[in-house]
């Protein structure tokens, strides 16, 4: 093949300009095309560890609000509990016209009761309490406790007659005892108020 031909070829072509045109864009294509490849392939990868990292965090949530859902049960169920005992305290009327000093003779008779009511409270829901109702029933447990001895020596161990009035350190324990138990129930209910135990300001986590 001699120079004649071979320019024959060429201009068949169209030419080496041409040629060298059509090769350029072929490779730039298909640089192109890998280039998108791998910017789709990087794109999806991404588009997978953000989809992993939002299922994760939706299962945090998740198991967060149902620990938070039975904990909330737990610290219901603790206010019913304790609503039941604070009622049972005030004696119901058994006689007209009682007055305060009836019920204080009635509490102080009753403060064995009520301190054994208070340890079986505070053991079985203590958790699901927050730490100023702890606190708060504690001290009126050792009050009550502080009450058994004051009455038993008060009575020789006997129950108050219906004509027996408390002496005035009975009745200030009987009054504190009280006071005591108004603070723990306001509490409770501020804190189931406020949505949950756990939401009050000394009970951070559960």
């Amino acid at each position: 093949m001699d120079w004649n031909d071979i320019i024959k070829i060429v201009g068949t072509l169209g030419g080496i300009a041409t040629v060298s045109a059509g090769v350029a864009a072929f490779v730039g294509n298909f640089i192109s095309s890998r280039l998108v490849e791998t910017h789709k392939a990087n794109l999806n990868l991404q588009l997978e560890t953000h989809k992993g990292e939002l299922n994760n965090l939706a299962d945090r949530k998740r198991l967060i609000l149902k620990r938070q859902e039975l904990m909330f049960e737990r610290e219901y169920a603790a206010a019913a509990e304790f609503y039941r005992f604070f009622s049972g305290v005030i004696p119901d009327p058994w006689a007209p016209d009682l007055d305060w000093g009836d019920a204080q003779a009635h509490i102080a008779g009753d403060f064995h009761r009520h301190a054994s009511g208070l340890k079986r409270f505070l053991i079985e829901h203590s958790a699901s309490l927050s730490q100023t109702v702890r606190r708060t029933l504690e001290k009126a447990k050792q009050v009550a406790n502080k009450g058994i001895f004051e009455v038993g020596y008060e009575t020789r161990g006997e129950d108050y007659d219906f004509d027996l009035t408390p002496s005035e350190g009975v009745r200030k324990i009987v009054d504190q005892f009280y006071d005591l138990l108004k603070d723990a129930d306001k509490q409770i209910r501020s804190n189931l108020e406020s949505g949950s135990f756990s939401g009050s300001d000394d009970r951070k986590s559960i």
